[in-house]
């Protein structure tokens, strides 16, 4: 998963107190190993998806959403952080070779985007996949959706349906502060959908 060490360690000792508090009686190893790596990456800033785990794993989704569920209050989790697209952007943006410029103005069309519910009830994958596409056309260093799909783990289609909502509404979200972010950014980039 190409995580740091500290995430291995404190995976082993989540699953050293669920092995020691009785929690894996009747419960699904696979799962709950699952589990503890996910309870670790959120507790270290690290954010992995569900999928990542999935495909990592062969575990089900459903399965490790259930052990999440049981295992993050029964571990004392709970103050672990939600993802959020800003999380995810700097890791997709540095698999799709983008430079930092093209990243930086994702991560703040992000929170444009949040700010303004442009992409109320989408999921971070999918923001940070649209937010990924809009900015890297917009400075210049585009990237097609196929790829950037293949990356995030969503579908090509799931991109361009959000990208549709930002395009619509990127009057207001492309603010100075984002267009400056790299001279060669420019609205006059962007595709259209």
């Amino acid at each position: 998963m190409d995580v740091p060490r500290s995430i291995e360690s404190a995976s082993c000792e989540y699953y050293r107190r669920v092995e020691s508090g009785g929690l894996h009686r009747g419960k699904n190893q696979d799962a709950i190993t699952a589990t503890c790596v996910f309870l670790a990456c959120r507790q270290q800033a690290v954010p992995r998806t569900f999928k990542e785990l999935c495909a990592l794993t062969r575990v089900p989704r459903k399965d490790i959403g259930r052990m999440f569920k049981y295992l993050k209050d029964k571990l004392g989790a709970a103050d672990t952080a939600a993802m959020s697209s800003d999380d995810l952007m700097t890791r997709y943006c540095a698999n799709l070779s983008l430079l930092e410029s093209a990243q930086e103005c994702a991560i703040l069309l992000g929170r444009m985007a949040r700010e303004r519910d442009t992409l109320a009830g989408k999921s971070p994958v999918s923001v940070a996949g649209a937010c990924i596409y809009m900015a890297s056309h917009l400075v210049a260093q585009p990237r097609d959706a196929r790829v950037i799909s293949h990356v995030a783990g969503v579908s090509e289609v799931t991109i361009k349906n959000s990208y549709k909502l930002l395009y619509a509404d990127r009057a207001l979200l492309l603010s100075n502060q984002i267009l400056t972010v790299d001279p060669a950014a420019s609205t006059a980039n962007l595709p259209i959908p």
